[in-house]
């Protein structure tokens, strides 16, 4: 059958989902298995291919669904009334938080895109560039807002991206607690905001500098 579309909410759905991500972040997409797959999720060979046509489309939903629940987050969070500031700060702690906590479904996300065929690349594409687009949005609303200018707000974004998209390569709690994750979510975001306060200085000097060698 195949189809996903009625089933999202259906438990076994969302456990082979979850499994096939722990198998592809382990072994690798293409040295996984249905069989593998089927397994782990404790389920009859034939069970994966009643809710999935084949192990790429497994792989194109695990991708959908983490960035689906990413942009939703987000466009939430741009409807909010909160300060451009603190949409960027809840922009970040959301992102941070679901990559942490979902760790095999971000490594798929970040290392098995290429493996993905046309068709599902270009409808992932769309679905991240609609994320990184809100992202943008948001902090060209806090640069306003701190009259920031002159700064390539794409760079800073990706930039951003970069410091939260390979925390799961290295980062372990030593407990479930939050406390940790606190900690972490202060040091990259007061390294963001610090860096772009003292690159608006060094602009602004840069500048001055400029103008007055023309002199």
């Amino acid at each position: 059958m195949g189809g996903t579309e009625i089933r999202s909410s259906d438990a076994t759905y969302k456990n082979i989902l979850a499994k096939s991500a722990e198998i592809f972040a382990l072994k690798g997409y293409e040295k996984a298995s249905m069989r593998e797959i089927a397994a782990a999720a404790g389920v009859s060979l034939a069970a994966p291919y009643y809710y999935f046509k084949n192990k790429e489309t497994i792989l194109f939903q695990i991708q959908k669904k983490g960035f689906e629940f990413l942009v939703e987050n987000l466009k939430a969070v741009v409807a909010s009334g909160k300060s451009p500031k603190e949409k960027l700060r809840v922009f970040a702690e959301n992102h941070v938080r679901y990559f942490l906590s979902n760790r095999s479904e971000m490594k798929v996300i970040i290392h098995e895109y290429e493996v993905l065929s046309r068709e599902y690349q270009v409808q992932i594409s769309k679905i991240k560039s609609e994320y990184t687009h809100l992202a943008e949005e948001v902090l060209k609303g806090y640069f306003r807002e701190a009259g920031i200018e002159g700064c390539n707000t794409r760079y800073v974004i990706m930039a951003l991206f970069g410091m939260m998209n390979w925390l799961y390569t290295w980062f372990r709690p030593k407990s479930k607690k939050n406390r940790e994750i606190e900690e972490l979510i202060d040091v990259i975001l007061n390294l963001f905001f610090d860096g772009i306060h003292h690159w608006e200085i060094g602009f602004l000097s840069l500048n001055l500098e400029g103008k007055r060698g023309k002199v």
